[in-house]
């Protein structure tokens, strides 16, 4: 039997792709079915013919002739049990189901067999003649007028129960038989293309397939439109795609899951599950896994932890979707399936269409739902896969009166009848059925019409369980098996065989179109770029963000090693920068409180306790630190400041700037350096002694000018402090006081006049003496508070000590000699500032050599992490890297690479049908 069915199967199926398929390359699937059951034994006759192959030829006429034979034998048996008047109304209808497992022509010769027999019978059966014993004719009267008796009646039932039974058995057997011819062919395939390249395979399995470039391209795609702001006339909407469409609850989900081969989408009883578009890349791979299309992690599809986990994931995604309070998100979830012999499309998986908003959904949801659908149903080179509930009634369909709407000619749309298990266990009526897979009850029409199952609605059942459910309710369902369809009007395979098909025809006929279009937007854009930025590169965000990363990973590098970065240089930027921060302490705390002692002696000891305990504290180790850090950064700021790109230099700043924030923030000083600059400086302030003049010199200087820039900062903080006193502010410049500026001009003099007459005055201000100035303002009309007079007397007395310490600087010129000789010459002001000095200095040194051999090395490696995680955030290039030329660049490169994605996938789709 298997040898027999087999062989002659697959000479006929090679000779129909030998010469029917490059006849029709470009004819749709259905019409390539009609085409080939009137054309078969014909091409193959032609075939075997041209060809001269003896054993093709055999085996055509073999099958030929054991189809007539085959076909002989059930007329005449039908003819003999059943009688003229039930072959009439019976025979050809019971048995017009081969016409679906023979081409048209030889069923036809099958219907033309009957006919002629029929009106035989009727020729012999109408005969009044008779025959009597001597073998003479003689007329029965009674013959047309008798009745059919009750034993005749029941041999003919059994043998119509006997009849259906070996029906029966052969539709499972055919059935049986095209799988396993199915899976031959498959094998066939794939060892033809292994004996052909031998061990290239191995290495073509790191090509790209169709879809998988497909899938790129409309990722491109969708991307350039996201940028391009526009809310209509996407250029994504017009590439082809399987649009799955259906009322709530009709089995979209079930019939994309059979599709896939693999239960991936969350489910849920008689509520909404799908409620964002699901993008769902079928392409045909060794493993049968899943994945994201923003994601690197794949899920293994023949587990079943793995398959709740890529559910909840789905899931997880669908609900973050769905944002402001809404049902249904437009917002699509893109996946990508591999596994064997899948067929390679892109299908859409949408929101089921309601009747009802129910409580808990937003008021807009159904029009939200509905509006939806139309969007991706307008796109005129998709394929609508219209799915309807064949287990309700066809009145309550919503889906079909949206499609017919869009779709009116049918050219773009395949309908699919899904639970018609549960139609048929709900005795609807076979009538019924047949209308609506032949397009006659709904307002619309279709390519072609199918009929599907899709489980017993069990959660837990396998695919392979569904489809083996599939094949035995078709094999053995009353309603399909009297022949009212054709064979290829069943089972998701079938379907899922001509939706393939037609997406990939709709593939071949839009590329061209896509290709030339963006030929276009290419060239305009380049012509742009020429006339708007001569001469200039063209560099969009990533190029632009790579340029400035490796230009600021030199300047950091180059801290340690620039030129004009001399060590001394640094030392001495580390030096003064360590004066502006010590000087408030060194001043205002350690000589203020030690110029308060009468002696030289006292005056020593108490700069002693005070800068020991400063060290001690690790105040001082933590604000030289503060200086390295800032002095660090400051510098790399200026280098990064001063970078030559060109045009570009003005748009990285904010990159650049967003770079030095957010180092400062993140580096931290190697905490072993802090204790090192503790020990380098209590050993520096014990030591006391100014070995030469030079030093002494060296010392008073330092002293003279730290002085005089702080006096000069005293009497501009006074300045402000009383406002604009000067003609030439009150004339000129058109300032004038306020009431409170004036107040404390006031007790400024007056504190002036004090001061002058007791210049040893003590930092701090008696009770009395504040009195007295009150008394003294109020005669002058002027009322005024102790806190303002303390306030205003801090800054007129620091300005009077600063002048007051400046004057020891002339009277010890030549105190390094007398001091020797005469404590009243010891000078001990002088020697405080050598020892500030000194330990400046030494800082200075430390934090130099702290900085270049480790800070700066620590800072690249901080600074290059950085970078790198920017690489992988799009968002945040897009926040730093902005500006008119970025955005023309960007659309330009972007026109380019889809440009040149569909010229190979152009190229790749030709070779493939060579």
């Amino acid at each position: 039997m298997y040898k027999l069915l087999y062989r002659p199967s697959r000479s006929l199926l090679g000779c129909q792709k030998a010469i029917i398929r490059p006849c029709y390359k470009n004819v749709s699937y259905f019409q390539r079915q009609r085409i080939a059951r009137n054309n078969l034994f014909v091409a193959s006759r032609q075939y075997a013919n041209s060809s001269g192959n003896v054993i093709t030829r055999f085996l055509v006429r073999t099958v030929k002739r054991a189809t007539w034979t085959a076909g002989f034998v059930v007329v005449t048996g039908g003819l003999v049990i059943m009688g003229y008047r039930s072959l009439k109304a019976q025979a050809w209808e019971k048995v017009s189901w081969v016409e679906s497992f023979y081409p048209s022509n030889i069923a036809k010769g099958m219907s033309n067999g009957y006919d002629r027999l029929s009106e035989w019978v009727k020729s012999w059966s109408d005969s009044d003649e008779t025959t009597d014993g001597s073998g003479s004719r003689v007329q029965d009267s009674n013959s047309t007028a008798g009745t059919i008796p009750m034993a005749q009646a029941s041999d003919k039932e059994k043998d119509y129960q006997s009849f259906k039974q070996q029906e029966t058995k052969w539709r499972k057997k055919v059935l049986e038989l095209q799988e396993r011819i199915a899976e031959l062919e498959t094998e066939n395939r794939e060892l033809q293309l292994s004996k052909e390249m031998g061990g290239a395979i191995r290495k073509r399995r790191g090509k790209r397939s169709l879809i998988e470039m497909y899938t790129d391209i409309l990722n491109l795609l969708t991307e350039f439109d996201a940028k391009s702001n526009q809310k209509t006339g996407k250029i994504v909407d017009q590439l082809p795609k399987v649009v799955v469409v259906g009322d709530q609850s009709a089995g979209k989900t079930s019939v994309l899951e059979m599709v896939a081969n693999a239960r991936i989408f969350p489910r849920g009883a008689g509520e909404m599950m799908t409620r964002s578009p699901v993008m769902v890349t079928l392409s045909e791979g060794e493993r049968q896994i899943a994945r994201f299309s923003d994601s690197l992690r794949e899920y293994d599809l023949t587990k079943e932890a793995e398959l709740k986990e890529l559910r909840s994931e789905i899931e997880g995604r669908m609900k973050a979707a769905v944002k402001g309070g809404q049902t249904v998100s437009s917002e699509p979830i893109s996946v990508r399936i591999y596994g064997p012999q899948l067929k390679r499309m892109v299908l859409v998986d949408l929101p089921g269409i309601i009747n009802t908003v129910t409580t808990g959904m937003a008021a807009d949801t159904r029009d939200a739902i509905i509006r939806m659908c139309r969007q991706y149903m307008k796109n005129p080179n998709a394929i609508i896969m219209c799915i309807q509930d064949g287990s309700v009634d066809a009145e309550r369909s919503i889906v079909t009166d949206l499609v017919s709407q869009v779709d009116p000619e049918g050219q773009r749309t395949i309908f699919v009848l899904t639970k018609v298990d549960l139609a048929e266990n709900q005795g609807i009526k076979q009538e019924k059925i047949k209308a609506i897979l032949e397009g006659k009850l709904f307002p619309m029409k279709a390519l072609g019409y199918f009929a599907v199952v899709t489980g017993r609605g069990n959660k837990s059942e396998s695919i392979d369980a569904i489809q083996r459910y599939e094949r035995e309710y078709f094999a053995t369902s009353h309603v399909f098996q009297s022949g009212m369809l054709l064979d290829s009007q069943l089972s998701t395979r079938n379907m899922v065989n001509a939706v393939n098909e037609e997406f990939w025809k709709m593939v071949k006929d839009s590329i061209d179109e896509q290709t030339v279009m963006f030929s276009g937007v290419k060239y305009n854009l380049e012509a742009g770029w020429r006339n708007r930025f001569p001469g200039e590169r063209v560099l969009d965000r990533n190029d632009l963000f790579e340029v400035a990363k490796a230009d600021i990973l030199d300047e950091i590098a180059g801290l340690a090693y620039h030129k004009k970065i001399e060590p001394a240089e640094w030392e001495s930027l580390l030096t003064k920068e360590l004066w502006k921060e010590v000087a408030p302490y060194v001043l205002d705390n350690v000589l203020l409180n030690a110029r308060q002692r009468d002696t030289a002696v006292e005056f020593n000891t108490e700069v002693d306790i005070s800068l020991r305990k400063w060290a001690d504290s690790l105040s001082l180790a933590n604000l030289c630190i503060k200086v390295g850090r800032d002095t660090m950064f400051s510098v790399l700021a200026d280098k990064l400041e001063s970078m030559k790109n060109g045009r570009y230099h003005l748009l990285t700043k904010d990159l650049r700037d967003f770079v030095i924030q957010s180092i400062k923030e993140q580096h931290s000083w190697q905490t072993g350096n802090v204790e090192q600059l503790k020990y380098v400086q209590v050993t520096t302030l014990e030591d006391k002694d100014i070995r030469t003049q030079a030093e002494w010199d060296s010392a008073l200087k330092f002293m003279s000018d730290s002085l005089s820039i702080q006096i000069e900062e005293a009497s501009r903080d006074l300045q402000e402090l009383k406002g604009p006193t000067s003609y030439y502010d009150r004339w000129l410049r058109w300032q004038s006081q306020s009431k409170m500026q004036e107040t404390y001009q006031h007790i400024a003099d007056e504190l002036a006049k004090a001061l002058q007459a007791e210049p040893a005055h003590n930092y701090q201000i008696s009770r009395d003496e504040v009195t007295t100035i009150q008394r003294v303002l109020k005669h002058k009309g002027v009322t005024c508070s102790l806190e303002d007079i303390q306030h205003v007397w801090k800054h007129v007395y620091r300005g009077h000590f600063l002048q007051e310490t400046l004057q020891v600087v002339g009277k010890c010129q030549r105190g390094f000699l007398l001091r020797q000789y005469d404590s009243k010459h010891a000078c001990p002001e002088v020697v405080l500032f050598w020892r500030v000095q000194q330990l400046m200095r030494r800082c200075a040194h430390t934090l130099r050599v702290q900085l270049l051999d480790h800070e700066v090395r620590q800072l690249e490696l901080e600074v290059k992490s950085m970078l790198d995680t920017i690489t992988a955030d799009n968002e945040k290039k897009r926040e730093l890297l902005q500006g008119e030329v970025i955005d023309k660049a960007e659309r330009l490169k972007q026109v380019r690479l889809i440009q040149e994605k569909l010229g190979q996938f152009r190229e790749a789709l030709r070779q493939q049908h060579r």
